[in-house]
């Protein structure tokens, strides 16, 4: 079988740099010819690679890409920047190319190379901390050292204290000493985030991990063909990594997922994941694509929910409940209520229409396919702020249904909660936030167009608030609520005359002190030392 013509890649790169890539782009791949000059070729090239030692200004590098886009199209355009930019991923993601990478090696790049020939999509962005920054001396480095060394000692010290309650669960004040300890140590880490960290954040990446710099991706996206199934599937490959990595509380609120151990966290929520993969496979396969599937969306996540708790809890494991051996998931499935509707969830048609229906998703304006990164990244918010809620929403019965079933708590919920006193303080703390986010907080973000999406992050869970127009869902409030937005409303009305007043009143005591007082103490003080004068000539 013989082999077909080369592929032909035209490469726009410095002369070095290019002749450089091209002789080892054309050892690596026999089949493959790459041109330098667009003169040279003898047919319209498979892709066309752009190399920039710089980016000065967005708007020129989008242009220019354009202009690549027309002259050679259908051909894919691969972007390469270098590893140090003043952009940061969400202005590079704007850039219309089929892949972007950022300072890759030789190995990448033929994959990439592969991948957009077949029709794929390759992303591989660096952190924004990789940006150019002023050049810091020895006090910079000495100063991160010092913060990361000292944050190793106090988290080290932290695991000891924690192992120390887990061994000491039945001895009181040996455990009210060594959570008074923790909390002393967790204010003096904050102290010291509060004081070093703006320093550390405004240094280079170079001082932080330069062996690392070029081989972590912060953004990494791979799609091997332009369809919402290869969407999907990164996407859910993405969401089970970041689940894998943890999911510590960092929202700066109490969640009911806190409540779970760590193992039954992360099963809980891949099973969520695993759930909704089944879902969207069915629906995509069951659903004609001319009808609408909301309705069938909204019983199959009832479903999703249900199915979550038995995996999680187990067919077959059973506990005594009033002196007789009971399945555990049959039983919370009879007594708790799954049905309970978050109305900070967004439409699912946001996370769905684009994987079910394959339909562009609007962003900033821009309706974009679904296998374009910013529409997937927005895409893989929305899923996960999902499963989280979705998360939350279970984990909140499950804590209720252990607080009349002892004998749950053990098997289910982290070792400080087994005691009914720090469980039920948990709980009402969980209902007070819950009716002050409900009262006050979701009035004011709906005033102000404001969403408020859960997300994985780092190892870890964060809120991230999007701004999104939320007119009907504030004509919809309450009559307390709306209360609350019009409090805000007449604070801002009245906010701009109080400055002025303030404002106002500070100058007229200005002229005051200074025209009034301070010219009257003046000539006090004058006929005073002319009067001294007198008595001492005589």
């Amino acid at each position: 079988m013989t082999e077909g013509p080369p592929k032909q890649i035209l490469l726009l790169a410095p002369d070095l740099l290019g002749e450089s890539l091209a002789l080892q782009l054309s050892n690596e791949e026999s089949n493959t010819e790459v041109f330098l000059q667009k003169d040279k070729l003898t047919r319209h090239p498979s892709l066309v690679i752009w190399s920039i030692e710089n980016i000065e200004m967005s708007n020129t590098t989008s242009i220019e890409l354009k202009r690549l886009k027309e002259k050679w199209s259908p051909s894919p355009i691969l972007l390469i920047i270098p590893a140090k930019v003043s952009l940061n991923p969400s202005q590079i993601l704007d850039f219309e190319c089929d892949g972007i990478l950022q300072n890759p090696d030789i190995k990448l790049l033929k994959e990439t190379i592969t991948t957009l020939s077949s029709g794929g999509r390759i992303i591989r962005l660096s952190d924004s901390s990789n940006h150019v920054t002023s050049k810091k001396g020895l006090f910079a480095s000495l100063s991160n050292n010092l913060l990361q060394n000292s944050l190793d000692i106090i988290n080290k010290e932290l695991t000891k204290l924690e192992n120390v309650i887990i061994l000491s669960s039945k001895n009181f004040i040996l455990l009210y000493l060594t959570k008074g300890r923790i909390r002393e140590i967790k204010s003096a880490r904050s102290i010291l985030i509060w004081i070093w960290a703006p320093i550390y954040m405004s240094q280079p990446e170079n001082n932080k991990s330069n062996h690392n710099i070029n081989k972590t991706y912060s953004t990494s996206i791979t799609i091997p063909e332009k369809s919402s199934k290869a969407v999907w599937n990164e996407i859910y490959t993405r969401i089970q990594e970041a689940i894998n990595l943890g999911s510590d509380n960092r929202t700066g609120s109490i969640i009911a997922l806190q409540t779970l151990s760590q193992t039954k966290q992360k099963l809980l929520l891949s099973i969520i994941l695993s759930q909704l993969d089944d879902v969207i496979n069915r629906l995509k396969k069951d659903i004609d694509i001319t009808t609408g599937y909301i309705e069938t969306w909204t019983l199959l996540e009832k479903d999703i929910r249900k199915h979550s708790v038995r995996q999680l809890l187990g067919n077959y494991t059973r506990l005594l409940l009033d002196d007789k051996n009971t399945s555990i998931s049959e039983h919370l499935i009879n007594i708790i209520d799954l049905n309970e509707i978050d109305e900070e969830m967004p439409s699912p048609t946001l996370m769905l229409d684009s994987l079910i229906l394959d339909k562009p998703i609007l962003i900033e304006g821009n309706l974009l396919p679904s296998d374009d990164p910013r529409a997937l990244i927005k895409i893989e918010i929305l899923i996960m702020n999902w499963i989280i809620r979705t998360g939350e929403i279970i984990c909140t019965e499950l804590i209720s249904a252990c607080s009349d079933w002892p004998e749950l708590r053990e098997h289910l919920l982290n070792p400080n909660l087994i005691s009914t006193r720090e469980l039920e303080k948990l709980r009402n703390q969980l209902n007070s936030q819950r009716r002050w986010q409900y009262v006050i907080q979701r009035p004011i973000q709906l005033y102000e167009s404001k969403r408020q999406l859960l997300k994985f992050a780092n190892g870890g869970i964060e809120i991230l608030l999007v701004n999104e127009p939320r007119d009907n869902d504030l004509r919809n409030l309450g009559w307390w609520q709306k209360q609350v937005t019009l409090l805000v409303e007449a604070r801002d009305a009245i906010s701009p005359q109080i400055q002025y007043m303030v404002k106002y009143v500070g100058n007229l005591m200005v002229i005051i002190l200074t025209n009034v007082l301070g010219r009257a103490i003046g000539l006090v003080g004058k006929g005073i030392a002319q009067g001294m004068g007198r008595t001492i000539s005589r």
